[in-house]
This record gives C-alpha cells, structure tokens and sequence, in this order.
C-alpha cells in the first residue's frame, strides 16, 4: 500500500525555498530537516521534489504500465543473446516525438532559422519546412518555437521537443531565397 501523502509537505512544496526554511525553519515550527541522520544529502528538499513532481511522475508510470498491458504477442521483436537464444521483447509504444532543428553555425551564434521533425520510432514522419529568424530578438525566436511546439501538440499529442537538439549550419538552410547564404557563397 501507499504512503500516505503528508499535506503540511505538499503545501510546502508549493512555497519557494527560503519560504519555506522561514515558514518550518529554526524561526518557524521548526520541522525543517535539511540533512538525513547520516549527515548528507537534504531531505526537505528531496521531499519537495517528490511532491512537486509528484503528478508528473504519475502520469508517467500510468502511461508506461498501460504500453506494456496493451502490447500484443505479435507485435515483438527478437534480439539474440549472448548464447544465440533470441529473446523477444516487446516493441516500443507507438509514439511521437518531436525534435527541435536550429539552423546556426555554433551554439552560442545567433538562430538563422527554426524547423521541427516529428518522428515516430525510427521513421520520420514529418519534417516541417524552416523559417528565417533574422531580425527576431530572442525573445521572438522562443515565442515562435513555443508556437510550434502548440501546433504540434494539436496535430500529434507531443508535449515538449526532445532533450537533443538538431542543430545544422547556416550553409544548410533549404530556404531560397536565404540573403545570407548568398552573402557567403558570392
């Protein structure tokens, strides 16, 4: 069975850190702990991180234990193993995953342009044409990606872009006509 949840944690895990040292610290009710009986790591603050991410981690675990009831007997794939038995696992869930293109020369230059790749598995599935960034403040680039990542989560159900981040040279933007790629190749 569960642990219960504690709500006096759960409401502090809501509030800012310095508030919450204030508010259950040494000043406060004085249950703050910010060390373990062994003297390292910080409880309070692993406990915080529990209650805060706590739905998130959730809706995960139910997402992956309902891909493992649902997956068929047909649909495995045998790998061989180190005796030559091949053992069958299931395949992975079907689903999308979106990728973020940044068309830059190097990590800190400025983005010449922003495409998105929507992939399933090891197949793509779409590949959304650039736009030109030239001219936008960052702040207007990260407007424009979020905008993206909207549209996407409409279309296909994906809700952040992938950890890595595709990032091709300026030399490589399909846009035409591209002032600056013409300005480098004269």
């Amino acid at each position: 069975m569960a642990r219960r949840v504690n709500a006096k944690c759960q409401q502090c895990a809501i509030l800012a850190v310095e508030e919450a040292i204030a508010l259950h610290g040494p000043t406060g009710d004085n249950c703050w702990n910010p060390a373990n009986e062994q003297g390292w790591g910080y409880d309070c603050h692993r406990r915080r991180s529990h209650y805060r991410y706590r739905e998130d981690n959730n809706r995960t675990r139910r997402r992956l234990r309902k891909a493992v009831r649902e997956g068929t007997p047909g649909d495995q794939r045998t790998f061989p193993v180190q005796d030559g038995e091949p053992m069958a696992l299931p395949a992975p869930p079907s689903v999308y995953a979106a990728v973020l293109v940044l068309y830059r020369n190097h990590k800190d230059a400025p983005v010449h342009a922003v495409g998105a790749e929507i992939w399933q598995g090891d197949r793509q599935v779409l590949a959304l044409s650039p736009m030109h960034c030239m001219g936008m403040r960052g702040n207007q680039v990260t407007d424009y990606i979020q905008s993206v990542l909207e549209q996407l989560h409409q279309q296909f159900g994906v809700s952040r872009f992938e950890d890595v981040i595709k990032q091709l040279p300026v030399e490589a933007c399909p846009i035409q006509p591209c002032p600056l790629k013409t300005r480098i190749e004269n």
